[in-house]
């Protein structure tokens, strides 16, 4: 009966850990300044600093997941080889309508968390039918007008 108890605690575990583990990169990811992810922006927290240069009724969303940047070949045999970048995602939104995305790199999966290299993975927005990518964290404002 304890073997079956402890068994019940260990796929508990196993079940809410990478569920909590997500949530705690994406804390982090939202902890930065925006300054931690360009050197170039203010010393403001991310959030804030988005809020003020996105344009009166467009939202950032922050995803629920944090991913691997899009970095996956799908051939487990080369990946299990990499290191792979960790990344939380923001929905631009505009009217309830997508008009992009922003990724940003807050770690890898060998090495955690990573405040000094955090940085804009990609990001693009949408104007009319042209897709315009963004390098850098600070680039965004210039593509919103």
């Amino acid at each position: 009966m304890h073997y079956f108890a402890l068994l019940i605690i260990g796929i508990f575990f196993l079940t809410v850990s990478p569920a909590l583990a997500e949530e705690n990169y994406i804390a982090f990811a939202k902890s930065l300044l925006a300054r931690d992810y360009d050197a170039s922006l203010p010393a403001q927290p991310i959030g804030q600093w988005l809020m003020s240069v996105l344009p009166k009724g467009m939202t950032a969303t922050w995803g629920e997941h944090i991913t691997d940047c899009g970095e996956q070949t799908g051939d487990p045999a080369i990946d299990k080889e990499r290191d792979m970048p960790l990344c939380a995602e923001i929905e631009l939104k505009q009217k309830d309508k997508t008009i992009g995305y922003l990724t940003l790199m807050v770690g890898t999966e060998k090495k955690g968390k990573l405040r000094n290299d955090a940085g804009l993975y990609f990001g693009n927005i949408k104007r009319g039918n042209e897709t315009v990518w963004i390098k850098k964290l600070s680039e965004l404002p210039g593509t919103l007008k």
